[in-house]
């Protein structure tokens, strides 16, 4: 994914885009969607290209709650005036700066605030906050430097209280390496030439540090992650050495968090490699892989516990317009919710959601059929 080319679009086509909804609405009408309830506790987010920024959810709220979705990533920008004039890049998202070396603080992001309170959701129950923690903002980050790492802390704070003060459910962690390998032992045993399992403890005593911070404001987070332990045990499967593996740190990283979560704390594996999947055996088999990681994890009762499975579904895999056509996207995502703990998210680079942007009503329909679907 290219994460760096996302645009979201302008505040002043939102009158336009509001004219076009409500066309939409009216000559082609949105299937009912059951309430949570009907769906077993089954929850499907949005998050991807077209992901709204906060400004976009105090204007748009009740239009975005016609989609078919039980929440949504939203945007945080850190210059609401940049933002306005059209610089939406990773630079200007708070998520992507939390690993920055800038400390953030919580009274710059009180307009963010005010515009999630605006919203008074009547069906997007679990909405979220996103954070990226392997990026170029990371450059120079490693394991070891506790001063940095304080900063780190105090930015995972920063957006556990705008979360809080916000009524979102909790954060969509996003560990992809994309231009800073910090999870990588090979990568960062370079900087430091230490061990391996020296790296794994301080990994670990990282995630008891950023679990504090988050808990401190948010009592019961729903940590929803894009990859979990499985992106690791993916590799391991193979015969190869976890010591050598893309993610080797990640496990680490992750029983530190579990650590320092609640009883009540849910981290949920959230199978971005499930992107491409057609079949609901596919599925069942993540299902299973993501089970079995358990094996990565120095607690595995904790991962028993609190360790959920989810799946990603990408509507446009790999900017493949019609890779799924509407009743196989129906199917696929159907099987995610049905086979998922509880969350399954879909992700788009072309096709927009809010507002409605090259989208075909027909893929609207496959996502609603889906959530009634579970309520029989």
């Amino acid at each position: 994914m290219n994460w760096s080319a996302m645009n979201f679009p302008r505040c002043s086509a939102l009158i336009a885009s509001h004219f076009a909804l409500m066309v939409f609405l009216l000559f082609v009408g949105l299937p009912r969607v059951p309430a949570q309830a009907e769906i077993k506790n089954k929850k499907l987010i949005y998050y991807g290209w077209g992901s709204p920024d906060t400004r976009y959810v105090r204007e748009q709220w009740i239009q975005m709650e016609e989609m078919p979705f039980d929440g949504v990533g939203i945007v945080v920008p850190v210059d609401r005036r940049a933002w306005a004039a059209g610089k939406r890049d990773t630079g200007n998202q708070l998520g992507w700066q939390v690993v920055g070396e800038r400390e953030l603080r919580g009274d710059d992001f009180r307009d963010a605030i005010q515009d999630l309170k605006t919203a008074k959701w009547r069906k997007f129950s679990d909405n979220f906050l996103p954070v990226a923690v392997s990026v170029s903002q990371s450059a120079g980050l490693n394991w070891f430097d506790d001063a940095r790492w304080r900063t780190v802390a105090n930015n995972f704070a920063v957006v556990a209280r705008i979360a809080v003060d916000g009524g979102i459910k909790g954060l969509i962690l996003d560990p992809e390496q994309y231009d800073y390998a910090l999870f990588r032992y090979t990568d960062q045993q370079k900087q430091l030439g230490r061990s391996f399992e020296s790296y794994q403890e301080m990994a670990r005593k990282r995630g008891r540090e950023i679990a504090a911070a988050i808990t401190a404001s948010m009592p019961d987070p729903v940590i929803l992650s894009l990859y979990g332990y499985s992106v690791a045990f993916d590799f391991v499967a193979s015969g190869k050495s976890l010591k050598e593996a893309p993610y080797s740190l990640l496990p680490a990283f992750y029983d530190g968090l579990l650590e320092g979560l609640p009883r009540s704390g849910t981290l949920i594996d959230g199978y971005e490699q499930a992107y491409g999947f057609r079949e609901r055996a596919q599925f069942g088999s993540a299902y299973r892989r993501i089970q079995d990681a358990v094996k990565l994890s120095k607690i595995p009762l904790r991962y028993r516990q609190q360790v959920k499975a989810g799946f990603g579904v990408w509507l446009d895999y790999k900017g493949q317009a019609n890779y799924l056509s509407p009743g196989e996207f129906q199917r696929a995502v159907s099987d995610a919710l049905d086979l998922s703990d509880k969350y399954v998210w879909l992700y788009t680079e072309g096709p927009r959601f809010f507002p409605p942007t090259a989208i075909e009503p027909s893929y609207i329909e496959a996502l609603a059929s889906a959530r009634r679907s579970m309520s029989r």
